[in-house]
């Protein structure tokens, strides 16, 4: 309801004024309207005594009492508004215990994980890690393996323990492309600046390395390692071994100056009768040479020889001849018919077969067939030789002086 207000009058007991009763009921409802906004109806429920500075009026399940505003009961939104701590003091966000505190912005939270301590960014961090001095970089005992960059240095820096010589702990300045060797603890180029050429060497006395020349050692190196010939090798066992460029058969060597020189000091073939497998004998003007199975000798005065050679099947050696040569296709030929040339030689080279097949051509057929011998030599049982005659018959037979079936055709052509 309205808050209601006792009539007066206009002057006292002009008799138009409130009536003590209604005047009274006015006061009685005013207050049971605030104790039943502010209390129960009957006692208040919202105390103020003793309140401090920047406390609230807080209920604690039965008043409302001034106290600290200690915990939230729903989101708090800034509204763009901040969250300041006056006179420089600090803001402290901390969990009860190992719970985690999570700051989510742009779609990414953070965590500071409660149990581990562990700071999780999911994403990436900008920040400014250099300083003006490296005396105003964090203290090394506190913040180990913390990276840092000094103004106007052009190397970097890690606070961190080394272990190596009692060390301890150091802001260690790293090495990037740009550095020099020499900001390794063991390389002292300064000192004795290199010269061109120059290489690093250990130096036992100041236990670094040191610019030297690539001298020292130099007469500890062999000359060769290992050396192989068509036959043997040989290795260098020490470092005044000596190489030696022998000379076999007709062969000799020489060394002037920085050249090895070698040399046939025997005598050449020239001829081709001196070779081993020739036999000339006989050889005039216009002669050829063929091969007769053990050196090569001058074909007869006829001119060049056509070879064939004369075989037997493996499987049933009697019943065919196998002959292979000019004219004739690769493979087993068996008593195949045989084509001449009046005027032509041919050698026929039994020597395989042997005694077992006689070839012998004859001017008729069988076992008991005419022998034809006209323009023959060598051997029926290891090579013969036939120049054709040119008034010889045209049709000729081939037979096997011992089995019948082994016999062909000859045909004499012009």
């Amino acid at each position: 309801m309205a808050k209601q207000t006792i009539g007066l009058g206009s002057a006292a007991n002009d008799n138009t004024g409130d009536t003590l009763r209604v005047g009274g009921d006015k006061v009685n409802d005013n207050f049971n309207e605030i104790y039943a906004a502010l209390g129960n109806g009957s006692t208040l429920t919202v105390s103020t005594n003793n309140p401090a500075v920047g406390q609230v009026l807080r209920y604690n399940g039965s008043t409302f009492l001034p106290s600290d505003y200690t915990n939230l009961t729903g989101a708090l939104d800034t509204n763009g508004n901040s969250i300041v701590s006056s006179n420089n003091n600090n803001i402290t966000v901390a969990t009860n215990g190992t719970g985690d505190i999570a700051l989510a912005a742009g779609g990414v939270t953070s965590v500071f994980d409660g149990a581990t301590g562990t700071i999780l960014f999911p994403t990436s961090i900008t920040y400014d890690n250099e300083y003006s001095a490296l005396g105003g970089a964090p203290a090394v005992g506190t913040y180990r393996g913390y990276f840092f960059t000094v103004s106007g240095d052009d190397n970097p820096y890690v606070n961190m323990n080394i272990t190596a010589g009692g060390v301890g702990n150091t802001q260690a300045k790293l090495l990037t492309e740009y550095s020099s060797v020499n900001l390794l603890a063991d390389i002292d180029t300064t000192t004795t600046p290199p010269t061109n050429g120059q290489v690093l060497k250990w130096n036992t006395s100041s236990s670094k390395w040191l610019p030297a020349d690539d001298t020292a050692g130099i007469g500890s190196i062999n000359l060769f390692a290992s050396v192989a010939g068509d036959t043997g090798s040989t290795t260098a066992n020490s470092q005044t071994d000596t190489l030696t460029i022998a000379g076999g058969t007709n062969i000799t060597t020489a060394v002037v100056g920085d050249t090895v020189t070698v040399n046939f000091s025997g005598t050449l073939t020239t001829t081709f009768a001196a070779l081993t497998d020739t036999n000339t004998a006989g050889l005039t003007q216009g002669d050829g040479i063929y091969w007769s199975g053990s050196e090569w000798i001058p074909t007869p005065a006829t001119g060049p020889i056509l070879w064939y050679e004369i075989g037997a099947p493996v499987e049933n050696a009697s019943n065919d001849f196998l002959i292979n040569g000019p004219g004739l296709p690769a493979g087993e030929n068996r008593d195949p018919d045989l084509y001449v040339h009046r005027g032509f030689t041919y050698a026929f080279d039994n020597t395989v077969e042997g005694g077992g097949h006689p070839f012998r051509i004859q001017s008729t057929q069988g076992l008991s067939g005419t022998p034809y011998t006209t323009g023959q030599s060598g051997s029926t049982t290891a090579v013969l030789y036939w120049t054709v005659p040119f008034d010889a018959p045209n049709t000729l037979y081939y037979q096997c002086t011992l089995h019948a079936a082994m016999q062909g055709t000859i045909y004499v052509v012009s």
